[in-house]
């Protein structure tokens, strides 16, 4: 009885290598994305599909971005400056920094902040997020003038 017993374990562990399958847990990495650096203010309007003046209000929901959670925010618009934001309300994704060792935001979620910004943002799977983790909202006072011209490029 105890041969029967001792092959049928040796053919498990034989298929399990074989096939690939472990008790163990999968191994799991960071998605490491390498972020454009805008040089200037001007550079990022022109590559932000939407662009605004407006408030995060609150956190919304979350979501999964590059494997990372994904704060998303609803934005009370003051003004548009590029682009459509669509129906009210506008919701947006704070883009999660990467190759963080899975903490999304290490500096803090810029949209969290709970004051007038300007914010730069693209469709990501359906939604809107920011542009980016470090250059997709920042602080904007009122009266102080635009950073960047909003005419459109000619050429």
């Amino acid at each position: 009885m105890r041969r029967p017993l001792q092959a049928a374990l040796a053919g498990l562990l034989a298929c399990g290598l074989a096939s690939g399958c472990t008790l163990l847990p999968p191994a799991t990495s960071d998605v490491c994305v390498d972020w454009i650096r805008f040089e200037t203010p001007q550079d990022q309007f022109d590559h932000a599909v939407l662009v605004l003046i407006g408030k995060p209000v609150r956190v919304d929901d979350e979501t999964l971005m590059y494997g990372y959670k994904a704060k998303v925010h609803l934005v009370e618009i003051e003004t548009v400056l590029k682009g459509d934001p669509g129906p009210a309300p506008l919701r947006v994704a704070s883009t999660p920094a990467t190759c963080s060792a899975g903490v999304s935001y290490p500096d803090g979620d810029p949209l969290e902040q709970s004051q007038r910004m300007l914010i730069f943002a693209n469709k990501q799977e359906g939604g809107w997020s920011t542009q980016t983790p470090a250059q997709g909202a920042v602080p904007f006072e009122t009266g102080a003038p635009l950073p960047f011209g909003t005419a459109a490029p000619k050429g």
